[in-house]
């Protein structure tokens, strides 16, 4: 720098610093404010490090240029897409979605019992089989599957109840795949909403929703949903938060970036489980036709 030259400008960063007590009767020592407890301590910390990083992102949705960064693989959406008519179901679905990254369950079609049992060897037992076709209802709303199949007798036997239970012919096709791990459950659906356009609504048991956020998310909107999913039991380690952040900003993305042909995705069970990487276990897409 010359002689005279502006001193440079620099940024202070302004901390303010709370006392933490034990217990309540500790707070007579204390001058000024101070949070009662390690746990709530930590807990508001939290709190207010998320609401900070959701200020600095702004409102609103996620840059759609952003769908590139995801690397999706849109000639493999395209070829899929052509091949359906105005409603995917959840094999068709789930492919669309691992298009743009999206972590779905291990699966194949089988159009007969013995190609059943070889899917299931693939897979890996245990494994799970449910009806397959663009009418079947999600799980939530009343799909059967056939759960904790061990050998090809069980996957055989399940091949004929599966699309028998809701009406289909006996040797109708079916969706084999691997038994996916126990945990928490959500309900994701990425729709227009009237007035608002494309949003991200999530319902999670046991916390008031459902959760809704403009899509596609973009980080810090995808962080505080997912921060409302904990573990299934008190002793577990919590479910990887980070990886399901990811998992709906990538399904969000697709659906935007797509709208011309997506009409609404309905994610009916995404599961995360404690030290499993999440995934989706049921899903289907409405899509665009012209009539």
């Amino acid at each position: 720098a010359q002689a005279g030259d502006a001193p440079p400008k620099t940024t202070a960063r302004r901390f303010h610093v709370m006392p933490v007590v034990g217990r309540a009767e500790f707070l007579a020592g204390c001058d000024g404010p101070a949070l009662v407890g390690l746990r709530p301590a930590l807990g508001a910390a939290a709190a207010v490090g998320a609401a900070g990083a959701r200020a600095a992102a702004g409102l609103g949705p996620d840059d759609p240029g952003e769908a590139s960064a995801l690397s999706p693989d849109r000639e493999r959406f395209s070829r899929q897409i052509d091949k359906l008519g105005a409603r995917a179901g959840d094999h068709e679905a789930k492919v669309l979605l691992a298009s743009y990254g999206v972590p779905v369950t291990r699966q194949a079609v089988a159009t007969t019992a013995s190609a059943a049992s070889r899917v299931a060897k693939k897979a890996g037992y245990p494994v799970e089989v449910k009806p397959w076709g663009p009418t079947c209802p999600t799980e939530p709303e009343g799909c059967p599957v056939e759960r904790d199949l061990h050998t090809a007798a069980e996957v055989r036997r399940a091949f004929v109840a599966a699309g028998s239970s809701i009406g289909f012919d006996a040797e109708a096709p079916v969706i084999v795949r691997a038994q996916p791990p126990a945990g928490r459950e959500l309900r994701i659906r990425i729709e227009r909403v009237e007035a608002l356009g494309w949003m991200l609504l999530a319902d999670i048991a046991g916390v008031p929703g459902p959760l809704a956020a403009p899509a596609p998310l973009c980080a810090a909107d995808a962080d505080e949903i997912a921060r409302h999913v904990e573990a299934t039991r008190a002793d577990d380690e919590p479910p990887d938060r980070e990886g399901l952040a990811d998992l709906l900003r990538r399904a969000s993305h697709m659906a935007v970036a797509h709208e011309d042909v997506v009409a609404r995705v309905d994610l009916a069970r995404v599961i995360a489980a404690s030290g499993e990487p999440p995934l989706v276990a049921d899903a289907v897409i409405d899509l665009v036709r012209a009539t």
